[in-house]
């Protein structure tokens, strides 16, 4: 199997418009208008000017897989979930992914909140959230191709913060992905002590390979499609059937 690497400075960004109302609350059957088409179009359109999004993925050969934990590169996780998925699916590798969707729109977000405008903030926060889920799709396409081309499949992400994986393994995770070229990212993402990402509208994601998705009881237990929303995949093998599970909850904002 040929190493894959991803590096993407300004991916494409396509934000679907039943995504967006999704996480903004609002009914998918019922039209924007108003005010509120008028906030959704400016915050969209002030990300196409001066979003920054970008992407980072490198894989990981080197894995030992445990009952509830995974070495990776010589780094020791506790993901749980994530363990019992390998070992199910006898993946023999990772893909170590990290996307954002860059530091200017949070930072915009802030100055308007400071200046008194709750609602612009508020739409643009959470365009930002779209702007990552949307990034998540994208990026699962890109790895579905790439692993077709070598007869394997791509596992579903998995995330710290995610039932029973610790989010303070987010700085491990980022050391270790960061490594080789990946470091030309590092300045642009940080991690607290708590484990929340700088910027917030990031996501650090690892992706399983498997060769052996014959051995599945369920086939899409071992594929993305079920939570994936891109819906012109050439790859896809089942139906969209949930959402991918929030990194945050964009309700609370």
């Amino acid at each position: 199997m040929i190493p894959f690497e991803l590096i993407e400075e300004y991916p494409f960004v396509d934000v679907q418009e039943e995504e967006y109302k999704r996480l903004l609350g609002y009914p998918n059957d019922r039209e924007f208008e108003g005010r509120v088409q008028e906030l959704a179009t400016w915050a969209r359109q002030w990300y196409q000017q001066h979003g920054k999004p970008w992407v980072y993925a490198r894989q990981a050969d080197e894995i030992t897989i445990h009952s509830e934990r995974v070495e990776i590169e010589g780094t020791t996780f506790q993901p749980g979930k994530l363990a019992a998925r390998l070992k199910q699916a006898e993946a023999s590798s990772v893909l170590l992914v990290a996307m954002s969707a860059g530091r200017e729109c949070e930072e915009t977000a802030r100055k308007l909140w400071d200046e008194g405008k709750p609602d612009e903030y508020f739409f643009l926060e959470v365009y930002g959230s779209a702007v990552v889920e949307q990034l998540v799709a994208s990026t699962s396409f890109r790895l579905c191709e790439w692993a077709d081309q070598q007869d394997a499949a791509i596992l579903p992400h998995y995330s710290p913060g995610y039932p029973g994986w610790d989010i303070t393994e987010q700085a491990q995770l980022l050391n270790l992905m960061m490594r080789s070229n990946g470091l030309a990212f590092r300045q642009r993402i940080g991690v607290l002590e708590s484990g929340m990402l700088q910027p917030k509208k990031s996501l650090l994601a690892v992706f399983g390979i498997t060769r052996r998705v014959g051995i599945a009881p369920r086939l899409t237990e071992f594929i993305p499609c079920e939570h994936c929303s891109q819906r012109s995949c050439r790859y896809r093998r089942a139906p969209q059937k949930r959402h991918l599970p929030r990194f945050e909850d964009v309700r609370s904002l």
